[in-house]
C-alpha cells in the first residue's frame, strides 16, 4: 500500500525536481539553423535563475555558423570579374557567421509529469554579423605568390590591397520558441529546444534552429 500512494503522489506532483527545485541552470546544445539560403550549424550556451515560480530570467551567447551566404555573394561575384578582366581567374564564395547574445524569459509549463518539463521562452539582444569572402584559384598570374589550382589565395588578394573585406555590422536580435527537458540522472537533462529568430539587418534575416543540449540545475 505504501509504495501505491509513493507512485500516486509522484504522478500528481507539478513537475520534478529537476524542473522546480532547482534556483539556477546552465546548458549547452547544437543543432541547425533553416534560412532561406539552407541549413547552418546554430551553438548555444544559456545561464538562467528562477525568479517565480516556473519563470527563470536568462542569458544566451550563441553562433551561427553561415546565416546569409546570398546576401554578400554579389560582392564575390563582383570581385571575380574584375580580377577576371585582368586575366586572373577566381572561384569566389561567402560565409557570413554570426555571434549572438541576448536575454529573455523562459517559462516551464506546470504539466503533471514527473518525465519531461516543457517550456517556452522569448529573448532579446544583439547579433554580430561578420561576413567573408573567399577566392579560390583557377588560372593567371597573381603577383608575388604562385598558388596551385583550388588555393585559396584570399589573404594574399588583401594584403596585396587588391581585395577589401565587408565590413562587420551588429543588428538587434529577437528570437521566440520552446522546448521540452527530459531529466536522465539527478539534476542533468536533456534538451530538445527549437527557436525562431528575427535579425534586423539592412536586409532582415529569419532563422528557424533546432538544437540538442544538456542542461544542469543548481
Amino acid at each position: 500500500m505504501r509504495s501505491v500512494i509513493v507512485a500516486a503522489a509522484i504522478l500528481v506532483l507539478p513537475t520534478t525536481s529537476f524542473a522546480q527545485d532547482g534556483r539556477a541552470y546552465v546548458s549547452a546544445a547544437g543543432g541547425f539553423a533553416s534560412t532561406v539560403d539552407g541549413s547552418s550549424g546554430d551553438m548555444v550556451g544559456e545561464a538562467g535563475v528562477r525568479v517565480a515560480r516556473n519563470f527563470y530570467v536568462f542569458g544566451d551567447l550563441g553562433r551561427f555558423h553561415n546565416l546569409a551566404p546570398s546576401l554578400f555573394q554579389p560582392t564575390a561575384d563582383a570581385a571575380s570579374a574584375d580580377f577576371a578582366a585582368s586575366g586572373l581567374m577566381l572561384t569566389g564564395s561567402s560565409v557570413v557567421p554570426a555571434w549572438y547574445t541576448t536575454g529573455g524569459i523562459k517559462y516551464n509549463l506546470p504539466i503533471r509529469s514527473a518525465r519531461f518539463t516543457p517550456y517556452v521562452f522569448t529573448s532579446a539582444g544583439v547579433a554580430r554579423l561578420t561576413p567573408a569572402n573567399h577566392f579560390t584559384y583557377t588560372s593567371g598570374t597573381l603577383a608575388g605568390a604562385s598558388p596551385a589550382v583550388g588555393d585559396d589565395v584570399t589573404s594574399q588578394l588583401v594584403s596585396l590591397g587588391e581585395f577589401t573585406q565587408p565590413a562587420a555590422s551588429s543588428a538587434f536580435m529577437w528570437s521566440g520558441g520552446g522546448g521540452v527537458e527530459v531529466p536522465v540522472a539527478g539534476r542533468v537533462a536533456v534538451d530538445v529546444g527549437y527557436r525562431a529568430s528575427r535579425i534586423a539587418a539592412d536586409t532582415p534575416v529569419t532563422a528557424q534552429s533546432v538544437t540538442f543540449g544538456l542542461g544542469y540545475r543548481f
